[in-house]
């Protein structure tokens, strides 16, 4: 009978759980930003870099703690910034 009621409380702990988990991940959704294409006098940046098959290599600047994204899927290619 324990061992029963073990289990339906671990199942039913697993289903609250993943909703909550779920809603934490949405709540922390990366905010995109435009990067820039020159490289910034002042400030601290980070210098980002990808290639695209047909783009060849792409170079842009993001802000020191954002971290690089960049989507070949598309023509052309989109390049943005990150905040974690």
């Amino acid at each position: 009978m324990s061992l029963l009621r073990s289990c339906t409380t671990a199942i039913a702990l697993s289903l609250v759980a993943v909703p909550a988990l779920v809603a934490a991940q949405e709540g922390r959704a990366r905010v995109l930003t435009e990067p820039v294409y020159v490289r910034p006098i002042y400030g601290s940046y980070r210098q980002c870099g990808g290639a695209c098959l047909k783009s060849g290599s792409l170079s842009w600047f993001c802000g020191a703690r954002q971290q690089c994204s960049l989507d070949c899927a598309t023509a052309p290619p989109v390049r943005r910034c990150a905040s974690p």
